[in-house]
């Protein structure tokens, strides 16, 4: 009775095994397909150009922000570090500002901040060009113009996997 017990539990134990892991078997783990990052013109709080086009060979952050926005004023001082860090590894941060009203109130937020990188008022076609949900996001793009992580929010943990991508994707040969 003992054995016939034990018997039944172990078969029972295989199946439920076996319908787990089945499914995984054989396959092997696939990259998703790099996206070329949709091309842009926009103008800075400063009146200039950034055309995304004109920047490969670099490798690009895109911060998705407003300034109503509590996490993004988090992630702000951490992307100020990245930008200070890695631009003369070819790093180039932009601030891809969502507030839809009064650009004082931007340009003030910019300035008590002391962003040094450029800031581009971005209109909605662009926001839904790049899949954005929720604020902060966060796009790495490589110097081939691929996307290679779309990172939602901001954390200590967020910040770590920003800063290991932007270094992975700097010492990248072109």
């Amino acid at each position: 009775m003992k054995r016939s017990f034990f018997t039944l539990f172990l078969a029972l134990g295989l199946c439920l095994g076996g319908v787990f892991l089945l499914p995984h078997c054989g396959k092997e783990k696939q990259e998703p397909a790099l996206l070329s990052a949709p091309d842009f013109t926009l103008k800075t709080l400063d009146g200039e150009e950034i055309a995304l086009s004109q920047l490969k060979g670099k490798v690009i952050l895109l911060d998705f922000w407003a300034t109503w926005c509590g996490p993004c004023r988090e992630s702000i001082p951490h992307l100020i570090q990245l930008h200070k860090t890695y631009q003369k590894s070819g790093l180039e941060v932009i601030g891809m500002n969502l507030d839809r009203g009064d650009l004082n109130t931007v340009r003030h937020f910019v300035k008590s901040m002391d962003i040094p990188y450029p800031i581009a008022m971005t209109p909605e076609n662009v926001e839904r060009n790049y899949g954005v949900t929720g604020l902060p996001t966060t796009i790495l793009i490589d110097k081939q113009g691929k996307i290679r992580e779309k990172i939602p929010g901001f954390s200590s943990e967020i910040a770590k996997r920003m800063t290991a991508k932007v270094e992975e994707l700097t010492s990248e040969k072109p």
